[in-house]
């Protein structure tokens, strides 16, 4: 199978969904951001072993939220859609990690892979506002995107905190 197919050559491409669409569409733009913070995701997953399994359910559903925006069209058939469940189980991590109480500088490796996550992630949540606005996306997916910038940071608070303490021992 070649991977080129040259509809590219003239600013169009073809999504999951096999629409062809201008390669500045809507679609592509957040196809773009997700797959960006999925890049960045990949980092976490090496540098915090702790929260390898929160990734790797994150980038599954990331991969099925790139699905549904390449569909098209709200309400089309995926296999594991972002649902409520999902917005809850990211609240349920938040929780279970220590709430900041102060904004800190990240300068260990492992927080500063999940800050540039989160920082990617409100990218796409901003990318994600006038999707929802033109109700192109259901709000779960809007929700889970909010949810998942929260968890982000808190998890890279508590990699930063737990190492200063560390540090100072």
């Amino acid at each position: 199978m070649k991977i080129y197919t040259k509809v590219g050559d003239f600013g169009e491409t073809v999504t999951y969904g096999n629409l062809r669409v201008p390669k500045d569409s809507y679609i592509i733009d957040i196809n773009g951001y997700i797959d960006s913070l999925q890049a960045s995701l990949d980092f976490c997953w090496l540098y915090n072993k702790e929260f390898r399994e929160i990734i790797e359910k994150i980038n599954i559903k990331l991969w099925q939220l790139g699905g549904e925006i390449s569909l098209g069209s709200i309400g089309k058939d995926i296999k594991n859609p972002i649902i409520d469940n999902d917005i809850k189980e990211l609240e349920s991590y938040i929780d279970r990690f220590s709430s900041p109480n102060n904004f800190i500088r990240f300068t260990n490796i492992g927080s500063v892979y999940l800050n540039e996550a989160r920082i990617r992630c409100r990218v796409l949540e901003r990318e994600l506002t006038q999707v929802l606005r033109a109700n192109l996306i259901r709000e779960d997916i809007y929700k889970y995107i909010n949810r998942l910038s929260d968890l982000l940071f808190v998890m890279a608070y508590k990699i930063e905190t737990e190492n200063a303490e560390s540090d100072k021992k």
